[in-house]
């Protein structure tokens, strides 16, 4: 069975490893998602808020993507939400290297069955 992801990575001719290994570039903490990760725990337990602070959300999401779950995207099994924004990132990272426009994830998971959504009951 094919899904769109999978047709979508062929068709540009990308591969999985290449998925994985420009996920775990773009994902990768920097010094400044470190230290921004610190004051914002610190911001935390001191009970301020993040905007008193003017503290902004770290770039990165401190880890890669993993084989399995890549994986398991290919098969058109039902990944997490951020597991998804991660391929998301990681094919327009490796799309920017081919000067070509970035994609939404609908035209990568469209047919994809999303975890823990179910459909509204008709009254």
């Amino acid at each position: 069975m094919s899904t769109m992801l999978k047709d979508f990575l062929s068709s540009n001719g990308f591969t999985a490893e290449g998925l994985i290994a420009a996920s775990k570039t773009i994902e990768n903490r920097s010094i400044e998602d470190r230290s921004l990760a610190v004051k914002r725990a610190n911001a935390r337990s001191a009970k301020k808020t993040y905007a008193e602070l003017e503290l902004t959300k770290p770039k990165s999401l401190g880890r890669g993507l993993g084989a399995a779950a890549v994986t398991l995207a290919l098969d058109g099994k039902p990944v997490a939400r951020l597991t998804r924004k991660k391929i998301v990132r990681a094919v327009n990272e490796m799309l920017a290297s081919k000067k070509k426009d970035p994609v939404e994830w609908r035209q990568l998971f469209a047919d994809a069955h999303i975890k823990g959504w179910k459909p509204k009951a008709e009254d």
